[in-house]
């Protein structure tokens, strides 16, 4: 059977995409202000695991969701904060 499966099939119509670019683009702020070296971290394992394993962003976020919760809260980010647990109740 040559047919791909979409494990987001159920997330047609929630721009799960978008929504999870919307963060990282967010995110991406965090890591150029190089205030704390896990963004750096984070930043080389998204390439590697993007490149390598082929995962979405959606995924990247959900395998790092405690510690982007943590830093996000001690740096006052709580719009960006909001956006991943929105994704997390909803998405994840």
């Amino acid at each position: 059977m040559s047919a791909s499966f979409d494990r987001y099939v159920s997330f047609q119509h929630c721009d799960w995409e978008g929504r999870s670019k919307r963060v990282m683009q967010r995110l991406q702020r965090h890591v150029d202000a190089a205030e704390n070296p896990f963004w750096a971290y984070f930043a080389q394992k998204r390439t590697e695991l993007r490149d390598k394993q082929g995962l979405d962003d959606l995924r990247i976020l959900h395998n790092y969701l405690p510690t982007l919760r943590e830093l996000l809260e001690d740096n006052g980010d709580l719009e960006t904060l909001q956006m991943l647990e929105d994704l997390e109740a909803n998405l994840m």
